[in-house]
């Protein structure tokens, strides 16, 4: 998969919202080395994560020496007391295709990501963030002042169906949005955190054992590599009301979700987390909206000089990035609507791929299940497995009838939801995907 180029910052800025002042900023930023990017928020009572992000170098051209990018660090408190983050690990082995065949996949291999237990963090003391990224170097954050929590009144969801043609649907898609206000700043800061669950492309009621060679008729309902759980990554964005006659933010955009993306497919979790922040910590996120957008390109030459809080203690080499603290409210928005969902062009591609068709389908000797797809005899039952396929269900005729003893097979990655990069371990506070009580 390709590095992270500096387009990941436009990426980032399109979520900054109702800024109403430029600020001057110089940008000395070497464009023949790497960038490394750190951004979060420290949110007092909750749990907080940190990103360490290695962008390209600006020239466009690629670094050979350059590898991806690993991380530690901890919080430390003014009174020496350390909050150590913990790595974020990826959940199966499929990763590295889904990153670049499926939609769901939001954390790129060379970000880092660590997590820390902040639900201690105390208001009357002053924090600093510290970051080991090996060879990349160290960092620490400036000691930040953590801010008052304000208030959200409400997280709500704007459906928009588009329309139809030729069968089609275009432009169906959900935006979230957050309504919040404040008695302390104008200045809010943002992170949303997204979990949902997702299913493989196909069911599968069977199970072959080689060593007997036979077919197992076990799994009545759905096989326990069918449904899969998975967690996006952690995003920060800056929101202004200081143009505004209170401190309020009024349906301030979060993210939109295609109707055929995974993640509004089975249950979807938006959990929002506003804090308030300082004048210093929008102006940073104003001037990265500047860098990305001068002159309509995000690779004409940088005009302008930006400082955040972040700083460079060990190695060389330019960084970005700011980290502010705020106790936080919390909100959580749950999507559950089945019939909005199409499948997209992706997996409908990776199902064709996945599930063999058999040669003779056109042949009608060979009616119903067999005619279409691959149904080997019993004599090839080991053979098929051992080269990654495994049986899905019995087969049936042109009548409807099963046919006895012949089984429908298919590809391994098409009945494990873990090919699509999500785990099989669902958190224990995960809830049914029919529990009626689901509130938004």
């Amino acid at each position: 998969m390709k590095r992270l180029t500096f387009k990941y910052l436009s990426i980032i800025c399109l979520t900054v919202m109702a800024v109403s002042c430029t600020y001057e900023f110089k940008a000395d930023i070497p464009s023949d080395t790497d960038i490394v990017i750190i951004d979060g928020q420290i949110l007092a009572g909750s749990s907080s994560s940190i990103s360490i992000a290695l962008a390209s170098r600006l020239d466009g051209k690629e670094n050979t020496e350059s590898g991806g990018i690993t991380a530690s660090g901890y919080i430390e408190s003014e009174d020496g007391s350390r909050i150590q983050g913990v790595p974020e690990n990826p959940y199966s082995s499929w990763d590295d295709f889904s990153s670049s065949h499926s939609s769901s996949l939001y954390t790129p291999s060379n970000t880092a990501k660590l997590n820390f237990d902040t639900s201690e963090i105390s208001q009357d003391k002053k924090y600093r963030l510290h970051i080991d990224a090996g060879d990349r170097g160290s960092f620490d954050s400036d000691w930040i002042t953590v801010y008052p929590a304000p208030v959200i009144d409400s997280v709500s969801c704007f459906k928009y169906d588009g329309s139809i043609a030729y069968g089609q649907y275009s432009g169906r898609y959900v935006d979230f949005r957050v309504t919040a206000h404040s008695d302390y700043s104008p200045y809010f800061s943002i992170t949303y955190d997204e979990a949902w669950e997702y299913t493989a492309l196909q069911n599968c009621y069977l199970t072959y054992n080689r060593d007997t060679d036979q077919i197992v008729e076990e799994h009545w309902f759905e096989n326990p590599y069918y449904r899969c759980w998975k967690k996006g990554s952690t995003r920060t964005m800056a929101v202004s009301a200081a143009s505004h006659s209170e401190n309020k933010i009024v349906n301030a955009y979060l993210l939109s979700i295609d109707h055929t993306d995974d993640r509004v497919s089975v249950l979807y979790r938006l959990t929002v987390n506003v804090g308030s922040a300082s004048k210093e910590y929008q102006e940073y996120w104003t001037n990265l909206e500047e860098i990305s957008y001068v002159d309509g390109d995000l690779f004409t030459p940088i005009p302008s000089n930006m400082e955040g809080n972040i700083h460079r203690t060990t190695g060389t080499g330019p960084v970005l990035g700011y980290v502010g603290a705020s106790k936080v409210a919390t909100k959580v928005y749950w999507f559950r609507e089945r019939s909005f969902y199409r499948m997209s062009d992706v997996r409908n591609n990776l199902l064709k791929q996945f599930t063999y068709f058999n040669p003779n389908y056109d042949d009608p000797n060979y009616p119903g299940d067999e005619a279409i797809y691959y149904c080997p005899p019993a004599t090839d039952w080991y053979f098929a497995y051992s080269m990654g396929n495994i049986p899905l269900r019995k087969a049936i005729n042109a009548k409807g009838e099963i046919i006895y003893g012949t089984y429908v097979w298919a590809r391994r990655e098409c009945t494990d939801c873990q090919y699509f990069g999500g785990t099989i371990d669902f958190p224990s506070d995960w809830p049914d995907r029919d529990d009626p009580n689901l509130t938004k």
